[in-house]
């Protein structure tokens, strides 16, 4: 067995673990909440924050470990301090520093090991994220970045842990020493950047959850209701993304102010994370008036646009948690006010939510899913199904639109629904996209062998895939690899994702048009994108948002819409396509209109492959028909 070395800066390393005062000290729940999490999302059973002392490691937290430390001499962290770098074991066995070693041999029989250094703010070396296996096993580049992500999760604590310490000691010393003036103030303004946000003047949420203790005695002496609300930015991500960070500080301060504008006497606002602000509500008054108010504040944050030329805005989802009734204390209220947000960001994002019970037991699920779902490629439980598009003047197969699904072991087919917008908020969105146009390129392919008469496929591109991934590469090496004519193959996506960033999206759109794919703008109608911009654009349709769809037969309104919209998009030589046709007198309508293809159950529901191949066999005597004539 190799023992750990010990690293030159032995000595200042053990100094700044000691100043943490996090070692020999018990279990706390912000570090228990990174372990469980790093067991689900890493699918190990075990996860440690382990510190590495003089000559024992120490574990601050362990999810599936009973022990609470173990000799340096025989610690796999011990050697991974030793580097700034992961330390990733497949198979402890073979590999000849750990063969022998105890903890290999015997209990808790390590076969794979994977952990990353944590830091101080000095950066010196205290210990280790680790996870466990008693089994070997492959960890991907993608694994590897998770743990890094949750490391410095770890790393975000022992920092606030240290900056807590060194400013309360700044604080007691300033206080003691009265004899000089500038100290009361410079007391006050440790005081003020431990409870405040640097970047917006807000309080934080310690301040927040202290102001709310000291106001519940007031709440039940006088039987007044109040309300903890928490609001999120949805899709945030994306300002900083396609603006970056410094457009996206002036976001969220421009938010700020809009905020504090709807602010009444006895409430405060709060920021409590990157995208997510807190709000207490005095005396919020009866459901009515208070719907009135969330109205109001999402109404204030939406009308705000960011970017060169403002044409990025900004939607919240909304929870909140009315006390007495959802909480008595400020930790409940506020933890079920982030449950109601966290659901009304799961059901789509832009609501407003009040705290449930069930709620709990929906984000259980939803961190499982996410859990499972970075599974389920490897595992083959996504597959793909065709529905078709049809000519609305004659009823002949256009094409087929590609849908996404997921077959559970447990729960069956899991709506796309509920699984694409966990894909899309992890990042997951990017790998499934790319083995989406993989897996349809690969069967318009096989069907091109079978004989199979050719019918285009169309895929939709989410935004991470479009605009930071190099899709016109990979569709450019399938065609070429797969001899597939590229006409057959359609790329759809929404007018949203094309607004995000016009240049980039102009630049990519360009190079796969260059490649003889046919381009399309998804969902038109919801976002902001106009007829003049289109015209730049090399894009050969249009696919009309349903909700235009839905009452066409019946809404005069509704049926001038698609028909202004079919007119402009003709006179740019786009076609235009109705998704969500479900009756006979939605498609007479559309006809009317002017559009030129419809989709939706009227026609077929989404099809497996070989049902796919058999309705276009179906569809081929009549369309040989058509063609005689």
């Amino acid at each position: 067995m190799q023992k750990p070395q010990i690293p030159v800066d032995e000595a200042k390393r053990l100094a700044a673990l000691y100043a943490t005062e996090l070692f020999g000290t018990g279990p706390e729940e912000a570090f228990d909440r990174i372990t469980r999490l790093a067991t689900k999302l890493l699918d190990v059973p075990t996860a440690l924050v382990s510190l590495v002392g003089s000559d024992t490691q120490w574990f601050k937290s362990r999810c599936g470990m009973a022990a609470q430390s173990t000799s340096r001499d025989i610690s796999f962290c011990g050697h991974a301090i030793l580097s700034d770098a992961p330390l990733v074991v497949e198979d402890a066995t073979l590999d000849e520093r750990f063969a022998d070693n105890p903890a290999v041999t015997g209990p808790p029989h390590i076969r794979f090991y994977a952990g990353v250094p944590l830091h101080s703010i000095e950066r010196d070396r205290l210990g280790t994220l680790c996870v466990i296996d008693s089994r070997p096993r492959h960890f991907s580049a993608e694994q590897l970045s998770q743990l890094h992500e949750l490391a410095r999760m770890v790393e975000e604590l022992i920092y606030h842990r240290q900056l807590a310490r060194a400013a309360q000691e700044l604080h007691e010393q300033l206080l003691h020493n009265a004899a000089h003036a500038p100290v009361p103030a410079a007391a006050g303004q440790v005081k003020y950047l431990l409870t405040h946000d640097a970047l917006t003047g807000l309080a934080n949420r310690q301040a927040l959850l202290r102001t709310i203790a000291e106001s519940i005695p007031a709440w039940q002496a006088s039987g007044a209701g109040a309300v903890v609300t928490c609001l999120n930015l949805d899709r945030f991500k994306r300002v900083n993304e396609v603006l970056g960070h410094v457009a996206g500080d002036q976001a969220l301060v421009a938010v700020t102010r809009a905020l504090q504008s709807r602010l009444r006497g006895g409430d405060m606002l709060a920021r409590s994370g990157n995208d997510e602000f807190v709000m207490m509500l005095n005396d919020p008054g009866d459901a009515e008036r208070l719907q009135a108010r969330f109205d109001e504040l999402m109404n204030e944050v939406g009308r705000h646009a960011f970017g060169p030329d403002a044409d990025i805005s900004i939607s919240c989802s909304i929870g909140y948690a009315c006390y007495p009734q959802d909480g008595q204390d400020a930790d409940t209220l506020l933890n079920n006010a982030v449950t109601a947000m966290r659901h009304a960001k799961g059901m789509g994002g832009g609501r407003i939510e009040r705290y449930a019970p069930g709620q709990r037991r929906e984000l259980g699920r939803r961190l499982l899913l996410e859990s499972q779902l970075r599974r389920a490629l490897e595992r083959d439980e996504l597959f793909l199904q065709y529905q078709p598009k049809v000519e609305l003047a004659t009823c002949a197969l256009a094409g087929f639109e590609v849908l996404l699904r997921w077959r559970h072991p447990e729960h069956g087919v899991v709506s796309p629904e509920e699984f694409v917008p966990i894909a899309e908020e992890t990042g997951l969105i990017a790998p499934i996209g790319e083995w989406i146009v993989k897996s349809a390129v690969a069967q318009l392919a096989a069907w091109r062998r079978a004989g199979v008469a050719a019918a285009p496929v169309a895929v939709n591109l989410s935004a991470r895939q479009f605009l930071q991934g190099d899709i016109a590469a990979i569709v450019g090496e399938l065609l070429e690899t797969t001899g597939l004519p590229p006409a057959l193959l359609e790329l759809e996506l929404t007018e949203s994702v094309s607004m995000a960033d016009p240049a980039r999206s102009m630049v990519v759109m360009h190079k796969l048009k260059s490649l003889g794919v046919t381009l399309s703008i998804d969902d038109f109608g919801t976002g902001y994108s106009s007829f003049s911009y289109l015209r730049r654009l090399p894009i050969d349709k249009l696919k009309i948002d349903q909700s235009f769809v839905l009452d066409i037969a019946h809404n005069s309104d509704s049926r001038a819409i698609v028909q202004a919209i079919a007119a402009m998009a003709h006179r740019l030589n786009l076609q235009v396509i109705a998704e969500g046709v479900e009756t006979q007198a939605q498609a007479n309508a559309l006809r009317e209109a002017g559009c030129d293809q419809g989709q939706g159950y009227l026609y077929a529901r989404p099809l497996d492959a070989d049902d796919a191949a058999r309705f276009i066999e179906g569809q081929a005597p009549a369309r040989r028909l058509r063609s005689a004539q």
